[in-house]
């Protein structure tokens, strides 16, 4: 079964919001949901389970602020390598025997202080969940272009496996730094996004079916809207919008919960 392969022929349906679930589980994380994949493996395990039972295809793993920078403000930058690797970890048993994709998720570094080589940063996550048996990784809710540009290069000189390039932008589909979203799409496939999508959207789902019809066509797409008040029907059935512009791969951002993916899942089965 290649992922690739896969996408280009189904639409596969990815996994919802993490953190909506840790919320509902009142697990009493204090600002660091990744430590959870420590302190409480159990529950994470359950969360990816309860996303892979409602028809997920696609799990990212728990770790997108799961790197040296964000994880120093809570005494973690020292468990960066067994942080990342437990995490990818925890979702490859969740997904054992099951036609499910492990995505290692890497979020932006944010602020980062200026005796630290953001590329090295990257390495030492994308590392991590590459050797914890993450199957290909998931640059989830990055703002800036340059800022995954470097990260997917460094994703391409470690491991030649699918990346996911994902981008939150404006409602006017440009990025911070000014670029269309159409561009950005097409210089990520240049250095080596395999997939690139948008996530997040003052009006969702419906306003990342607006974005996505207005870049190129060519090439995989993912889209992970939130789910905001939409109730799992509505959801399931706004996304079909997202279907009509191309979307290959629709997950759920914040608010999406095990319900919201299921009705997705029988959506695109139908």
């Amino acid at each position: 079964m290649d992922f690739l392969d896969e996408l280009e022929s189904h639409i596969l349906p990815g996994d919802g919001d993490l953190g909506t679930l840790l919320l509902d589980a009142d697990s009493g994380f204090q600002g660091c949901p990744e430590e959870l994949c420590l302190s409480q493996p159990e529950l994470v395990a359950s969360l990816h389970a309860q996303y892979i039972a409602a028809g997920a295809r696609v799990i990212k793993t728990n770790s997108l602020g799961a790197n040296a920078v964000r994880l120093e403000q809570h005494g973690l930058a020292n468990r960066v390598n067994e942080l990342n690797w437990t995490a990818a970890r925890l979702a490859r048993d969740a997904a054992k025997g099951k036609p499910v994709y492990v995505a290692g998720c890497v979020g932006p570094l944010g602020d980062t202080p200026d005796n630290l080589d953001r590329a090295i940063l990257y390495q030492e996550q994308i590392g991590a969940l590459l050797d914890g048996g993450a199957q290909l990784i998931f640059f989830a809710a990055f703002l800036d272009f340059d800022d995954l540009a470097l990260a997917l290069e460094i994703k391409e000189s470690l491991h030649h496996c699918p990346a996911i390039g994902s981008l939150a932008c404006t409602p006017g589909g440009r990025l911070a730094s000014g670029i269309s979203l159409g561009q950005a799409f097409a210089r990520l496939r240049e250095v080596g996004a395999a997939i690139v999508g948008v996530e997040g959207s003052p009006e969702p789902p419906y306003g990342l079916a607006e974005l996505l019809n207005a870049p190129p066509s060519d090439g995989l797409l993912a889209a992970y809207p939130a789910a905001g008040d939409l109730t799992a029907a509505e959801f399931a059935t706004a996304a079909r919008s997202l279907v009509a512009q191309g979307a290959r791969l629709i997950g759920g951002g914040p608010g999406t919960r095990p319900e919201h993916i299921a009705a997705l899942a029988e959506a695109v089965r139908s």
